[in-house]
């Protein structure tokens, strides 16, 4: 076989072969495309799913752009369902709408309370929808949280995104993604919670807040937590990563149970959280069933607005008790109020009695409700001051 013909025979292999690559038939340009960045989830006034969305205008980020060309517009729509909401939306936006760089979704409180379980279905189904796209919860209206301006940002989501980012610089919300919040809702023995965002004007200016967050049973919202209630629920599941700890001295706290108001501001600690570590253990004494929630802390010495210094050995034992009692309200907070007010097992207690008496949750889950506000619970806490900064 000559090399002219064997030339000849690997071109037409390769030109055939080209007929049978995927081509970009179906491309479109990024002008074409309106690229989502945030969703905000509400209950109609008619029981509908209102689905309001941010969208990114790339237009309005070149130097070809149209002068005093928006940064963002927002689309609202109505439907059935979700998925009815989302089509809805092409009758009102020219561009093909993209939703895979969706940084947040933002949930309603009635529809939060109306259930999430039929909303939860499209958001795991849909390819387009990232299973990592965080999930906050508002009082009032999601739609007025995903059409406010932002000061921090152009795009207002971007805004949310970073908050949820440096959410444990202070530990005080409760970040969740649909993957987290929809294993929570399907498990037995955890009811779920999530993040609240906030926004209001401070002195004209708008402003969001990642702070506190919504407790549910099953998959509906039943009532609120606080900043210190979030942390307290931060510790119970271990994600506790910083903040600020702050009490107050021996002398304070003394001064403070002697008076109805403040004891003043020199007679306060504080403490940077830097390593912390927390484990919740059942413990099965015949039938009789407690929990143990047993946490490491370290922390620097934040600050001291009473001046005194801190030299001994027996002065740091003295700032690591108060640090101990100090988790150990947190944590004995947000005990009080799942079992006394909530009634709903947002610490897991049934989930690690399933992982570790897999015998004894098949036989009492059924009562677990009325069971859960009934267990004892023991709070340990191993407290470390570990420096004390510098003082000049």
């Amino acid at each position: 076989m000559s090399n002219g013909y064997m030339k000849r025979s690997v071109i037409l292999v390769s030109l055939f072969s080209l007929l049978l690559l995927p081509g970009c038939w179906d491309h479109r340009e990024l002008n074409e495309l309106g690229v989502v960045s945030a969703l905000g989830l509400d209950l109609s006034e008619q029981g509908k799913v209102q689905l309001t969305v941010q969208v990114i205008n790339p237009q309005a980020y070149t130097t070809k752009g149209e002068q005093g060309k928006t940064p963002t517009r927002t689309l609202t729509s109505e439907g059935e369902t979700l998925f009815d909401a989302v089509r809805a939306l092409m009758t009102k936006s020219g561009d093909r709408l993209f939703y895979p760089h969706n940084q947040v979704i933002v949930i309603g409180e009635d529809l939060a309370r109306a259930g999430v379980k039929p909303i939860l279905d499209f958001l795991e189904r849909d390819p387009e929808i990232r299973l990592f796209t965080w999930v906050l919860l508002t009082k009032g209206k999601a739609e007025e949280v995903v059409r406010a301006p932002s000061d921090e940002s152009l795009i207002s989501a971007m805004h949310m995104m970073l908050l949820v980012d440096d959410y444990d610089s202070a530990s005080k919300g409760i970040p969740r993604n649909i993957l987290e919040f929809a294993t929570m809702v399907y498990s037995e023995g955890i009811e779920p919670v999530l993040g609240k965002i906030e926004f209001y004007e401070e002195k004209g200016n708008p402003t969001y807040q990642l702070i506190g967050g919504g407790a549910f049973k099953e998959d509906k919202l039943i009532d609120w937590l606080d900043a210190g209630e979030a942390r307290g629920y931060l510790w119970v599941h271990n994600d506790v990563n910083g903040g600020i700890i702050t009490a107050y001295t021996k002398e304070g706290a003394e001064n403070q149970a002697q008076a109805d108001g403040s004891s003043g501001l020199g007679e306060r600690i504080s403490f940077e959280i830097i390593r912390t570590k927390s484990r919740v253990k059942p413990v099965l004494e015949g039938e009789k069933l407690s929990f143990v929630i047993d946490l490491d802390v370290t922390c620097n010495l934040g600050e001291r607005t009473d001046n005194k210094e801190t030299i001994t050995k027996e002065d740091f034992k003295e700032l690591e008790k108060i640090l101990s009692q100090a988790v150990i309200g947190e944590v004995q907070g947000i005990v009080d109020k799942a079992q006394k007010e909530l009634r709903s097992d947002i610490l897991g207690f049934g989930l690690t009695t399933k992982r570790k008496y897999p015998d004894y949750w098949n036989q009492h889950k059924e009562q677990w409700e009325e069971m859960f506000p009934e267990l004892e619970v023991e709070i340990l806490v191993k407290a470390v001051v570990d420096g004390q900064g510098t003082v000049r």
